[in-house]
Protein backbone atom coordinates (compact mmCIF):
# COMPACT_ATOMS: atom_id res chain seq x y z
CA UNK A 1 0.00 0.00 0.00
CA UNK A 2 1.53 3.29 -0.98
CA UNK A 3 0.21 7.32 -0.16
CA UNK A 4 1.69 9.95 -1.68
CA UNK A 5 2.32 13.20 -0.56
CA UNK A 6 3.86 16.16 -1.84
CA UNK A 7 6.90 15.73 0.55
CA UNK A 8 6.73 11.99 -0.36
CA UNK A 9 5.79 8.43 -0.12
CA UNK A 10 4.32 6.79 2.83
CA UNK A 11 4.63 2.75 1.82
CA UNK A 12 4.92 -0.75 3.09
CA UNK A 13 8.34 -1.72 4.99
CA UNK A 14 9.90 -4.68 2.31
CA UNK A 15 12.58 -6.67 3.04
CA UNK A 16 14.87 -4.19 1.02
CA UNK A 17 14.31 -1.63 3.27
CA UNK A 18 15.55 -3.27 5.94
CA UNK A 19 19.44 -1.86 5.66
CA UNK A 20 17.92 1.71 5.40
CA UNK A 21 15.69 1.66 8.56
CA UNK A 22 18.34 -0.09 10.67
CA UNK A 23 20.58 2.96 10.16
CA UNK A 24 17.68 5.02 11.12
CA UNK A 25 17.03 3.30 14.34
CA UNK A 26 21.09 3.50 15.02
CA UNK A 27 20.61 7.13 14.51
CA UNK A 28 17.32 7.71 16.56
CA UNK A 29 17.57 5.61 19.01
CA UNK A 30 21.14 4.68 19.46
CA UNK A 31 22.70 8.23 18.48
CA UNK A 32 24.99 6.13 16.94
CA UNK A 33 26.35 5.78 12.98
CA UNK A 34 27.24 2.05 13.58
CA UNK A 35 25.45 -0.65 12.00
CA UNK A 36 24.89 -3.70 13.73
CA UNK A 37 24.54 -6.89 11.73
CA UNK A 38 22.52 -8.95 14.56
CA UNK A 39 20.16 -5.50 14.35
CA UNK A 40 19.67 -6.08 10.57
CA UNK A 41 19.09 -9.61 11.05
CA UNK A 42 16.48 -9.00 13.84
CA UNK A 43 14.72 -6.45 11.99
CA UNK A 44 13.92 -9.07 9.22
CA UNK A 45 13.16 -11.96 11.40
CA UNK A 46 10.72 -9.26 13.71
CA UNK A 47 8.74 -7.82 11.44
CA UNK A 48 8.93 -10.32 8.77
CA UNK A 49 9.09 -13.88 10.33
CA UNK A 50 6.81 -13.20 12.91
CA UNK A 51 4.26 -16.01 13.73
CA UNK A 52 1.20 -13.29 12.94
CA UNK A 53 2.61 -11.50 10.14
CA UNK A 54 -0.53 -10.56 8.05
CA UNK A 55 0.30 -9.47 4.40
CA UNK A 56 -2.58 -6.25 4.75
CA UNK A 57 -1.18 -5.05 7.95
CA UNK A 58 2.34 -3.80 7.33
CA UNK A 59 5.10 -1.77 9.34
CA UNK A 60 5.25 1.64 7.20
CA UNK A 61 8.45 3.57 5.54
CA UNK A 62 8.43 7.50 4.45
CA UNK A 63 10.29 7.51 1.85
CA UNK A 64 11.77 10.84 -0.42
CA UNK A 65 11.21 11.70 -3.81
CA UNK A 66 14.68 10.37 -4.49
CA UNK A 67 13.62 6.85 -2.72
CA UNK A 68 15.49 7.31 0.48
CA UNK A 69 13.82 6.14 3.36
CA UNK A 70 13.94 8.92 6.02
CA UNK A 71 10.62 7.86 8.29
CA UNK A 72 9.37 4.23 9.78
CA UNK A 73 6.88 3.05 12.13
CA UNK A 74 7.02 -0.65 12.95
CA UNK A 75 3.77 -2.31 13.24
CA UNK A 76 2.87 -5.37 14.49
CA UNK A 77 -0.17 -7.41 13.79
CA UNK A 78 -1.50 -9.18 16.62
CA UNK A 79 -4.69 -11.82 17.28
CA UNK A 80 -6.93 -11.15 20.37
CA UNK A 81 -9.75 -12.29 21.32
CA UNK A 82 -13.21 -10.61 22.80
CA UNK A 83 -14.76 -12.83 24.79
CA UNK A 84 -14.01 -15.49 22.22
CA UNK A 85 -14.62 -13.50 19.24
CA UNK A 86 -11.60 -13.11 17.21
CA UNK A 87 -10.22 -9.15 16.32
CA UNK A 88 -7.61 -8.07 14.62
CA UNK A 89 -5.20 -6.21 16.37
CA UNK A 90 -1.66 -4.09 15.71
CA UNK A 91 0.60 -2.58 18.01
CA UNK A 92 2.83 0.69 16.37
CA UNK A 93 6.19 1.41 18.00
CA UNK A 94 9.50 2.60 16.86
CA UNK A 95 8.17 5.72 15.29
CA UNK A 96 11.18 7.69 13.89
CA UNK A 97 11.67 10.10 11.10
CA UNK A 98 15.38 10.97 10.32
CA UNK A 99 14.72 14.96 10.47
CA UNK A 100 11.56 16.15 11.78
CA UNK A 101 12.69 19.47 11.66
CA UNK A 102 12.75 19.07 7.58
CA UNK A 103 10.00 17.44 7.20
CA UNK A 104 8.00 18.02 10.57
CA UNK A 105 4.67 15.89 9.29
CA UNK A 106 6.15 12.60 7.84
CA UNK A 107 5.52 11.44 11.69
CA UNK A 108 2.27 12.09 11.65
CA UNK A 109 1.43 10.85 8.27
CA UNK A 110 3.42 7.12 9.42
CA UNK A 111 0.88 7.45 12.17
CA UNK A 112 -2.05 8.22 10.65
CA UNK A 113 -0.82 5.35 7.60
CA UNK A 114 -1.07 2.80 10.80
CA UNK A 115 -4.98 4.06 12.18
CA UNK A 116 -6.09 3.68 8.56
CA UNK A 117 -5.05 0.11 8.54
CA UNK A 118 -7.49 -2.67 8.64
CA UNK A 119 -6.96 -3.87 11.72
CA UNK A 120 -10.19 -3.64 14.67
CA UNK A 121 -7.94 -2.14 17.53
CA UNK A 122 -4.50 0.07 17.41
CA UNK A 123 -2.72 0.30 20.49
CA UNK A 124 0.90 1.21 21.09
CA UNK A 125 2.22 0.65 24.96
CA UNK A 126 6.05 2.70 23.61
CA UNK A 127 4.78 6.20 23.00
CA UNK A 128 6.89 8.82 23.91
CA UNK A 129 5.43 12.75 24.08
CA UNK A 130 6.05 13.19 20.78
CA UNK A 131 3.99 10.50 19.05
CA UNK A 132 1.16 10.62 21.93
CA UNK A 133 0.83 14.02 20.54
CA UNK A 134 0.31 12.78 17.38
CA UNK A 135 -2.84 10.43 18.87
CA UNK A 136 -4.34 12.58 21.07
CA UNK A 137 -4.32 14.67 17.58
CA UNK A 138 -6.40 12.02 15.97
CA UNK A 139 -8.87 12.07 18.65
CA UNK A 140 -7.03 9.39 20.80
CA UNK A 141 -6.14 9.61 24.36
CA UNK A 142 -3.61 7.83 26.69
CA UNK A 143 -5.01 5.20 28.71
CA UNK A 144 -3.28 5.99 32.20
CA UNK A 145 -3.92 2.15 34.13
CA UNK A 146 -1.62 0.81 31.32
CA UNK A 147 0.61 4.20 31.06
CA UNK A 148 1.75 3.94 34.56
CA UNK A 149 5.44 2.80 35.14
CA UNK A 150 6.71 1.80 38.81
CA UNK A 151 9.52 1.23 40.79
CA UNK A 152 10.05 -1.03 44.09
CA UNK A 153 12.75 0.11 45.95
CA UNK A 154 14.20 -3.35 47.44
CA UNK A 155 18.10 -2.26 49.08
CA UNK A 156 17.62 2.00 48.90
CA UNK A 157 21.50 2.79 48.69
CA UNK A 158 22.34 0.47 46.05
CA UNK A 159 19.11 1.89 44.75
CA UNK A 160 20.03 5.30 44.64
CA UNK A 161 23.50 4.61 43.00
CA UNK A 162 21.93 3.11 40.09
CA UNK A 163 19.35 5.56 39.42
CA UNK A 164 22.79 8.03 39.99
CA UNK A 165 24.42 6.23 37.31
CA UNK A 166 21.93 7.15 34.59
CA UNK A 167 22.88 10.38 34.66
CA UNK A 168 26.27 10.30 35.81
CA UNK A 169 28.08 7.37 34.24
CA UNK A 170 30.67 7.66 37.17
CA UNK A 171 28.48 6.81 39.64
CA UNK A 172 28.81 3.68 39.40
CA UNK A 173 32.28 3.70 41.51
CA UNK A 174 29.40 4.22 44.36
CA UNK A 175 27.93 0.93 43.79
CA UNK A 176 30.32 -1.16 46.47
CA UNK A 177 29.16 1.71 49.14
CA UNK A 178 25.54 0.69 48.21
CA UNK A 179 26.23 -2.66 48.69
CA UNK A 180 27.91 -2.13 52.57
CA UNK A 181 25.32 0.56 53.13
CA UNK A 182 22.30 -1.87 52.27
CA UNK A 183 23.97 -4.65 54.01
CA UNK A 184 24.17 -2.89 57.41
CA UNK A 185 20.28 -1.81 57.09
CA UNK A 186 19.51 -5.89 56.42
CA UNK A 187 21.82 -6.60 60.12
CA UNK A 188 20.01 -4.10 62.08
CA UNK A 189 16.20 -5.60 60.24
CA UNK A 190 15.62 -2.39 58.13
CA UNK A 191 14.45 -4.63 55.26
CA UNK A 192 10.95 -6.42 55.21
CA UNK A 193 11.76 -8.04 52.24
CA UNK A 194 11.31 -11.56 54.07
CA UNK A 195 10.65 -14.84 52.04
CA UNK A 196 6.87 -15.63 51.70
CA UNK A 197 5.27 -19.05 53.82
CA UNK A 198 2.03 -19.95 54.62
CA UNK A 199 0.00 -18.53 51.69
CA UNK A 200 -1.93 -20.07 49.10
CA UNK A 201 0.16 -20.70 46.38
CA UNK A 202 3.66 -22.60 46.07
CA UNK A 203 6.13 -20.94 43.62
CA UNK A 204 8.49 -22.70 42.17
CA UNK A 205 10.97 -21.33 39.46
CA UNK A 206 10.17 -23.31 36.20
CA UNK A 207 11.41 -23.23 32.09
CA UNK A 208 9.89 -20.99 29.43
CA UNK A 209 7.91 -24.11 28.21
CA UNK A 210 6.54 -24.71 31.19
CA UNK A 211 5.45 -20.62 32.29
CA UNK A 212 3.85 -21.23 28.48
CA UNK A 213 1.66 -23.34 29.67
CA UNK A 214 0.86 -21.31 32.70
CA UNK A 215 0.18 -18.48 30.83
CA UNK A 216 -2.02 -20.24 28.29
CA UNK A 217 -4.15 -21.43 31.62
CA UNK A 218 -4.49 -17.72 32.68
CA UNK A 219 -5.03 -15.57 30.04
CA UNK A 220 -8.59 -16.65 29.92
CA UNK A 221 -9.55 -14.60 33.18
CA UNK A 222 -9.11 -11.58 30.86
CA UNK A 223 -12.25 -10.84 28.53
CA UNK A 224 -9.34 -9.40 25.81
CA UNK A 225 -6.48 -11.56 25.33
CA UNK A 226 -4.12 -12.83 23.38
CA UNK A 227 -4.80 -16.02 20.98
CA UNK A 228 -1.93 -17.55 21.81
CA UNK A 229 -1.55 -21.76 21.63
CA UNK A 230 1.05 -23.73 21.84
CA UNK A 231 2.24 -23.67 17.99
CA UNK A 232 2.77 -20.11 18.94
CA UNK A 233 3.64 -18.84 22.79
CA UNK A 234 7.13 -19.96 22.40
CA UNK A 235 8.20 -17.87 19.73
CA UNK A 236 7.33 -14.63 22.09
CA UNK A 237 9.00 -16.44 24.98
CA UNK A 238 12.11 -17.31 22.99
CA UNK A 239 12.21 -13.67 21.73
CA UNK A 240 11.50 -12.06 25.03
CA UNK A 241 14.65 -14.30 26.98
CA UNK A 242 16.68 -12.84 24.19
CA UNK A 243 16.24 -9.30 26.09
CA UNK A 244 19.47 -10.55 28.84
CA UNK A 245 20.56 -6.64 28.82
CA UNK A 246 17.88 -5.83 31.94
CA UNK A 247 19.60 -9.31 33.66
CA UNK A 248 18.82 -13.24 33.36
CA UNK A 249 15.12 -13.96 33.16
CA UNK A 250 13.26 -15.50 36.11
CA UNK A 251 10.17 -17.65 35.16
CA UNK A 252 7.90 -18.04 37.99
CA UNK A 253 4.46 -19.90 38.70
CA UNK A 254 2.11 -20.40 41.59
CA UNK A 255 0.47 -23.18 42.12
CA UNK A 256 -2.67 -24.14 44.03
CA UNK A 257 -2.63 -27.40 46.27
CA UNK A 258 -4.13 -29.37 43.79
CA UNK A 259 -1.44 -28.21 41.45
CA UNK A 260 -3.37 -25.59 38.60
CA UNK A 261 -1.14 -22.54 38.29
CA UNK A 262 -2.94 -19.55 39.35
CA UNK A 263 -0.06 -17.00 39.09
CA UNK A 264 2.93 -16.49 36.71
CA UNK A 265 5.35 -13.55 36.41
CA UNK A 266 8.48 -13.54 34.25
CA UNK A 267 11.31 -10.91 35.18
CA UNK A 268 14.79 -9.89 34.26
CA UNK A 269 16.68 -10.18 37.78
CA UNK A 270 20.53 -8.08 37.82
CA UNK A 271 22.10 -8.68 41.36
CA UNK A 272 23.25 -5.49 42.34
CA UNK A 273 20.88 -3.46 39.85
CA UNK A 274 17.32 -3.08 39.35
CA UNK A 275 15.53 -5.87 37.70
CA UNK A 276 12.22 -5.34 35.14
CA UNK A 277 9.37 -7.60 35.38
CA UNK A 278 8.22 -7.93 31.61
CA UNK A 279 5.06 -10.17 32.42
CA UNK A 280 3.00 -10.45 35.43
CA UNK A 281 -0.69 -12.52 35.67
CA UNK A 282 -2.67 -14.27 37.82
CA UNK A 283 -6.57 -14.95 39.42
CA UNK A 284 -7.57 -11.78 40.30
CA UNK A 285 -7.76 -13.19 44.32
CA UNK A 286 -3.68 -14.05 44.33
CA UNK A 287 -2.29 -11.01 43.00
CA UNK A 288 -1.08 -9.96 46.53
CA UNK A 289 0.77 -13.36 46.60
CA UNK A 290 1.93 -12.83 43.17
CA UNK A 291 3.63 -9.55 43.85
CA UNK A 292 4.63 -10.55 47.89
CA UNK A 293 6.93 -13.24 46.09
CA UNK A 294 8.56 -11.07 42.82
CA UNK A 295 9.79 -8.94 45.63
CA UNK A 296 11.03 -11.73 47.78
CA UNK A 297 12.89 -13.55 44.87
CA UNK A 298 14.52 -10.70 43.79
CA UNK A 299 15.43 -9.79 46.89
CA UNK A 300 17.02 -12.92 47.72
CA UNK A 301 18.78 -12.69 44.32
CA UNK A 302 20.56 -9.68 45.33
CA UNK A 303 18.89 -6.83 42.89
CA UNK A 304 18.60 -3.34 44.07
CA UNK A 305 14.57 -3.02 43.28
CA UNK A 306 12.30 -3.95 40.70
CA UNK A 307 10.86 -1.82 37.96
CA UNK A 308 8.10 -2.91 35.11
CA UNK A 309 5.47 -1.21 32.78
CA UNK A 310 2.02 -1.06 34.94
CA UNK A 311 -0.49 -3.59 34.64
CA UNK A 312 -3.72 -2.51 35.60
CA UNK A 313 -4.42 -5.28 37.89
CA UNK A 314 -1.17 -5.27 39.27
CA UNK A 315 -1.91 -1.72 40.50
CA UNK A 316 -3.55 -2.12 44.39
CA UNK A 317 -1.41 -4.52 45.20
CA UNK A 318 1.21 -2.77 44.36
CA UNK A 319 0.14 0.58 46.14
CA UNK A 320 0.04 -1.20 49.60
CA UNK A 321 3.90 -2.43 49.27
CA UNK A 322 5.46 0.89 49.15
CA UNK A 323 5.76 1.21 45.30
CA UNK A 324 6.35 4.25 43.52
CA UNK A 325 4.46 5.53 40.24
CA UNK A 326 5.65 7.53 37.58
CA UNK A 327 5.33 8.22 33.91
CA UNK A 328 7.83 7.44 31.55
CA UNK A 329 6.03 5.72 27.87
CA UNK A 330 2.62 5.85 27.26
CA UNK A 331 -0.25 3.24 26.22
CA UNK A 332 -2.94 4.54 23.38
CA UNK A 333 -5.67 2.24 21.99
CA UNK A 334 -7.99 2.95 19.47
CA UNK A 335 -10.80 0.86 17.83
CA UNK A 336 -13.67 1.45 15.67
CA UNK A 337 -15.96 -0.90 17.77
CA UNK A 338 -15.60 1.04 20.74
CA UNK A 339 -17.12 -2.22 22.69
CA UNK A 340 -13.38 -2.98 22.23
CA UNK A 341 -12.39 -0.47 24.40
CA UNK A 342 -14.18 -1.05 27.33
CA UNK A 343 -11.58 -4.61 28.52
CA UNK A 344 -9.01 -1.51 28.15
CA UNK A 345 -11.04 1.72 29.97
CA UNK A 346 -11.27 -0.91 33.11
CA UNK A 347 -8.24 -2.49 32.68
CA UNK A 348 -9.16 -6.17 31.99
CA UNK A 349 -7.16 -6.40 28.58
CA UNK A 350 -3.87 -8.78 28.67
CA UNK A 351 -2.44 -6.10 25.71
CA UNK A 352 0.86 -5.61 27.39
CA UNK A 353 4.39 -7.20 28.07
CA UNK A 354 4.45 -10.44 26.26
CA UNK A 355 1.09 -9.74 25.23
CA UNK A 356 1.82 -6.33 23.72
CA UNK A 357 5.26 -5.37 22.84
CA UNK A 358 7.56 -5.96 25.75
CA UNK A 359 8.67 -9.18 24.36
CA UNK A 360 10.79 -7.19 21.34
CA UNK A 361 14.63 -6.21 21.53
CA UNK A 362 13.76 -3.22 19.98
CA UNK A 363 12.80 -2.05 23.11
CA UNK A 364 15.57 -1.27 25.32
CA UNK A 365 18.49 -3.91 24.36
CA UNK A 366 21.68 -3.27 22.13
CA UNK A 367 22.69 -4.74 19.24
CA UNK A 368 26.46 -6.06 18.76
Amino acid sequence: MTAKTAAGTVRDFERGDVEPVARLFQKAFRNSKRQPPSLSAYLEEAFFDHPWAEPDIRSKVFAEADGRVTGFVGIFPARLEFDGRPVRAAFAGSLMVEDPKENPLAGARLVRAFLSGPQDISLTETANQTALGMWQKAGHPLDPGYSLNWLRVLRPASTGVQLLERRLGAARLLRPFGRITDRAASFVGRTSIRPVHGGKLTFRDVTPDVFGKALLALKDVYPLRPRWDEGNIGWFLAQAEQKQIFGYPEWRVGYAADGRPLAAYVYFAEPGGIGWVLQALSAPAMMGELVDDLFAHAYQLGCAGLRGAAHPWLIPALMIRRTFFYSRSFYVAAARDKSLLEPVRSGQALISGLAGEGWMRLIGDRFD
